[in-house]
């Protein structure tokens, strides 16, 4: 019995440590919100839809790449340590590791998903960065997302209330 119970054990310990290496969990991050709202931005040909998302901390933000090809997704400046859920962002840009080091970006297929949720009020500005449908060039779709940014219009910008108030 005892026998048993430690190969049993062991293969439990081997499986939670090889789920840990390949990255099943990523530094112990949920992957949804786990009490907020989500909010979607859609990734269109030459737009992303809103394109400012105001949400409370602990939302999800989801982008849905809605596009005919690839899209990434990339914040403009560091997030790490401001998230409390990621799924589909991490990695380099680009092969500088000092310049980006603290930068996320997500890579979405065709109708993919990538989401985030903030802890604490900011404004997080991201690019959209996709293959142009008309040229070889790529496309550079901005956005912004408020987190905690007080009153806003039907359209998601900050009203005159909101600025008043800081």
């Amino acid at each position: 019995m005892t026998v048993q119970y430690s190969i049993v054990v062991g293969a439990a310990l081997f499986t939670l440590a090889a789920c840990e290496h390949t990255g099943m969990w990523r530094d112990g991050m949920p992957t949804v919100t786990r009490t907020g709202e989500v909010k979607d931005i859609i990734i269109r040909d030459d737009t992303v839809s809103p394109e400012i998302v105001t949400a409370n901390p602990g939302d999800e933000i989801r982008w849905i790449n809605n596009r005919q090809g690839d899209a990434r997704v990339i914040f403009l400046l560091p997030v790490e340590g401001q998230l409390s859920c990621q799924r589909g962002f991490g990695g380099l840009m680009s092969a500088n590791w000092n310049a980006f080091k603290n930068q996320y970006t997500a890579k979405l297929g065709v109708n993919g998903s990538a989401s985030v949720c903030f802890k604490s009020p900011s404004e997080i500005k991201y690019v959209v960065r996709a293959n142009s449908n008309l040229s070889s060039r790529e496309d550079n779709i901005s956005g912004a997302i408020n987190i905690g940014g007080g009153p806003t219009d039907d359209l998601g910008r900050r009203t005159t209330q909101a600025v008043e108030q800081q």
